[in-house]
């Protein structure tokens, strides 16, 4: 019975999400001290300003300090502008109509472009929304509360580099961790598909997998900075990433293939190498010794296993493969405003419900009608993987709650000063210590935090119940208002733009793999692009379920396409020095041209995409590699038949 009880307590644990309480200590600590420093100088109305300043930590925790510190503060400096420029169009609904529809298109532009981690343009929207909707006050009013808007904000750039401090490495060897996590558990799956055990879903471990491998490229991209050479403790977590590569491609072979079942030893390996990177080490052996000079097999890819370290000067030689060479902020707007980016569609949607929000909000009769422009871009932001649909149902079930929670307090209990700022810091503390999925725990801890706030700035208010009544009201018709634009204005991301960056990614693998054929090995520069066109597609397939209000599979057809395209990269990058075979080089040049020019013409296995390709279309087969004819094949079949393959498929005939 003990047992039992003892073993349902710790599945209950393991069910509960992962706190970050470090974090969670950081913003108390800011927000507190902000808040209350203020608060006690020049009053609780100036201090509620310097707490919204204080919204800044909801973004950057999990990016590196290098890129984190100078985009914070890019965003730190958009939140003062955002609140500046609500505030001086408060008063004439037609300037805050404007000045809140450009503040939502051009944060949403902005943190994209950035590649900050957070919830989107939410919060830049919702502190220009406050002020837009508080009452006019001339310009040195206006200067005074920017300025505790930026105490506030600076308050919690420092908060968020403090950890530079302690752990400079840290956000990288989280990420690396978990990407070992994650090619653990394929490994696992992979294993037990072989041996034919019914339960465990490949498809999910492999996804997931791939996903967190690529998230933690972007994060060591990210580190880069403006420095030359890399920080030894990077190139550590560089050389770690390109053995786990192989170890991904090895797993990914024995999925495809069947044969060789993956050894058993590798799962609990690989977890124990992700608890020593998080702890800060550098796992000391692998699971196979190949030698030591070199950090994979430079026979096939079937015959790749994990190796030993590598010495230093092999890392050295790829560094900084396949990180894409580095962009300025100008070349990194151009890729967000392209045909292939779903940005501008997005920022355009939101645009639009945040500017409807701001005429409804001043019209209707509403006690804070800021919250209908905030309500209407919380339905198109800040839920991670989520559909605008499921966003508005977790953040409505979660304004309830927080509604509730508000209103039973306020009949028993009426906070004065110090207990507002005391109350709003301790729950603001415990949301950010929440994982970015939990939307609607956010929401419920966010909603009295925000009642406690405005109820403070309001002084001869109605009180916190009638307010959490009105801001229940509000943020309602804002979600359904967000709703009707997903619905009736913007419906998703166009096709077109879907197309296009399956087509770019393709296109430009062709001159890496043609590079790689006709000198013998990678080509860096050629490489780094692919690498970066093939991140593009990865944001086209994590953006286009986020936008749809129906799941249209999109989604899951891109996902063959993708695999395919970076199982040739890794080719590319993992695969030894061959002979130069420059005939191949061109023929493969040709043929991935052929599949990025069909692939402009539909979806993955839509009639226009199979009519766009030419019949027969031969694949090319290098006499010194044929693995790489298996990963041009399934290229192929990834565009025509997006279906993914059951394990130990045949690859398909050269020609149709």
């Amino acid at each position: 019975m003990i047992t039992a009880i003892t073993r349902k307590a710790h599945r209950w644990r393991a069910a509960l999400p992962a706190l970050d309480r470090w974090r969670a200590v950081r913003s108390t600590l800011a927000f507190g001290l902000c808040f209350g420093v203020v608060t006690a100088v020049a009053g609780i109305g100036n201090g509620v300003f310097a707490a919204i300043g204080c919204y800044v930590d909801a973004y950057g925790a999990r990016d590196p300090y290098p890129r984190r510190g100078p985009v914070l503060a890019l965003l730190c400096g958009g939140f003062v502008l955002a609140f500046t420029a609500g505030s001086l169009a408060a008063g004439d609904a037609w300037a805050m109509t404007a000045v809140l529809a450009v503040v939502a298109v051009t944060a949403t532009l902005v943190v994209r472009t950035l590649h900050l981690s957070g919830p989107g343009s939410y919060f830049v929207v919702l502190v220009s929304a406050l002020a837009a909707f508080l009452p006019p006050v001339d310009l040195a009013e206006t200067a005074t509360r920017a300025g505790y808007v930026a105490l506030g904000a600076s308050a919690s750039w420092l908060s968020a580099m403090s950890g530079r401090l302690v752990r400079p490495y840290g956000p990288e060897e989280r990420s690396v961790a978990a990407a070992f996590r994650s090619v653990a558990a394929f490994a696992d799956a992979t294993r037990r598909a072989a041996a034919g055990h019914p339960p465990g879903d490949t498809t999910t471990a492999q996804r997931s997998a791939y996903t967190a491998v690529h998230a933690t490229w972007s994060a060591l991209d990210d580190a880069l900075g403006r420095r030359t050479a890399p920080a030894p403790r990077r190139l550590a977590l560089h050389a770690l990433m390109l053995r786990l590569e192989v170890v991904l491609d090895t797993v990914q072979n024995a999925a495809e293939r069947g044969g060789e079942p993956v050894p058993a030893a590798w799962g609990p390996w690989l977890r124990g190498a992700a608890a020593t990177v998080r702890a800060g080490r550098t796992p000391a052996s692998w699971p196979v010794e190949t030698g030591v000079g070199a950090a994979w097999s430079p026979g096939g890819a079937g015959d790749r296993t994990p190796a030993s370290p590598a010495l230093p000067e092999s890392v050295h030689a790829l560094w900084p493969a396949p990180l894409p060479p580095r962009k300025s902020l100008g070349t990194e707007l151009r890729l967000v405003l392209s045909s292939a980016s779903p940005a501008p569609t997005v920022a355009l949607r939101v645009g639009l419900a945040v500017a409807v929000g701001t005429v409804l909000g001043w019209a209707l009769p509403l006690m804070h009608p800021a919250w209908v422009a905030v309500g209407a871009a919380a339905a198109l932001q800040g839920g991670p993987g989520q559909q605008p649909s499921q966003r508005v149902g977790s953040r409505f079930v979660g304004t309830v709650a927080g509604v509730v929670v508000t209103v039973l307090v306020a009949q028993v209990y009426r906070p004065g000063v110090w207990a507002t700022v005391a109350l709003a810091t301790v729950v603001h503390g415990v949301s950010r210590a929440l994982p970015p999925g939990s939307l609607l725990a956010r929401t419920l801890l966010n909603t009295p935090v925000a009642l406690l706030l405005v109820n403070a700035a309001l002084v001869s208010g109605p009180g916190l119940g009638p307010l959490a009544a009105y801001r229940l009201l509000d943020l309602t018709l804002g979600m359904c208002l967000g709703m009707a634009a997903a619905l009736l204005l913007v419906r998703g991301v166009p096709l077109r733009r879907v197309c296009a960056a399956v087509s770019a990614a393709v296109s430009a693998t062709g001159p890496a793999v043609r590079e790689r054929l006709r000198t013998g090995t990678a080509h860096a520069v050629s490489e780094g692009t692919a690498w970066q066109r093939t991140a593009d597609l990865w944001t086209m397939h994590a953006s286009v379920p986020a936008e749809e209000i129906r799941s249209t599979g999109t989604a899951d057809r891109l996902w063959p396409t993708l695999l395919a395209v970076r199982r040739l990269l890794s080719w590319n990058l993992l695969g030894g020095p061959t002979p130069p075979a420059p005939d191949d080089g061109a023929r493969a040049g040709v043929f991935l041209h052929v599949l990025a020019g069909a692939a402009r013409a539909g979806l993955p296995g839509s009639p226009g995409l199979r009519s766009a390709l030419p019949h027969p279309l031969r694949i090319p087969e290098p006499a010194h590699d044929p693995e790489l004819h298996r990963r041009l094949a399934a290229l192929r079949s990834a565009l025509e038949r997006p279906a993914p393959p059951s394990p130990g498929a045949a690859p398909p005939n050269d020609a149709h």
